[in-house]
């Protein structure tokens, strides 16, 4: 009864019985008990403010089934495989839609109600989605707790030192070909500034798109583009361990 009046009262059940495509949580459920279903069919999670509320009441008082819910909408925008990173159409804290939160909100919300899968991505969004010194420079409701703030800037280090090396890997590989700019010390400022921008939202080496520079060779090119998807799958296989954290599959367990 408490949870079938809690779901009423949310605002975002639907009629008993509607899910015609049995979703995974009505799978668990007979048909005599039949669970109210809601995210998996609206295909919009609700304004963080009304997420961040809903989330906390659920993990507060143990609403498992329906705080299972909620948090299946999060799934395609912290991904927990690279291969769904790469084919998601929305990530991170733009799943909320307007106003989008920011990350630092997020991942302080993740991390007190414990939605493990979706951690290792919302302290990646935390490092990355402004300039250096967001992290350690917060005020408000963007401020983190003093442990997760370590956990943060240990992570942001380490990522910044795995950018800081694939630039010089790839600035200063040897390229023979006369035609070739790589040729010329001069050129490498571009690769570096192409894994290294100066701009202060810059992203991180899984946002990083193709080498646009010109005058490089097909060779150099190539190597660029391999060197890149290497260090991608290298970042996304280090995340956890960045940011000391379980193996997704069990992180994924503690969640639901």
């Amino acid at each position: 009864m408490p949870r079938r009046i809690f779901l009423l009262s949310s605002g975002f059940s639907i009629p008993l019985g509607a899910c015609a495509t049995r979703c995974a949580p009505c799978l668990r459920y007979t048909d005599s008990d039949l669970l109210d279903c809601r995210f998996p069919h609206r295909h919009k999670t609700p304004e963080f403010v009304a997420f961040s509320s809903l989330l906390r009441m659920t993990t507060k008082y143990k609403f498992q089934d329906i705080r299972s819910q909620i948090i299946l909408d999060l799934l395609p925008a912290y991904p927990t495989q690279l291969s769904d990173y790469k084919t998601s159409s929305c990530l991170g804290e733009a799943v909320f839609g307007s106003p989008i939160p920011h990350a630092n909100s997020v991942l302080d919300l993740f991390v007190k109600c414990k939605v493990s899968f979706a951690l290792p991505f919302a302290y990646y969004r935390a490092c990355v989605t402004s300039d250096p010194a967001s992290l350690s420079v917060m005020t408000g409701k963007t401020a983190l707790p003093p442990n997760t703030l370590k956990v943060a800037l240990r992570g942001q280090a380490r990522l910044k030192a795995e950018e800081l090396q694939l630039a010089k890997k790839l600035a200063f590989q040897d390229c023979r070909a006369w035609s070739c700019s790589g040729r010329t010390p001069s050129s490498r400022a571009r690769v570096f500034n192409w894994i290294l921008p100066e701009a202060a939202t810059r992203g991180g080496i899984l946002e990083k798109g193709g080498f646009t520079g010109s005058g490089y060779c097909s060779r150099c090119e190539e190597t660029f583009e391999q060197g890149l998807e290497k260090a991608q799958e290298q970042t996304w296989e280090n995340l956890l361990s960045y940011f000391s954290l379980s193996t997704w599959e069990k992180a994924v367990d503690e969640s639901f």
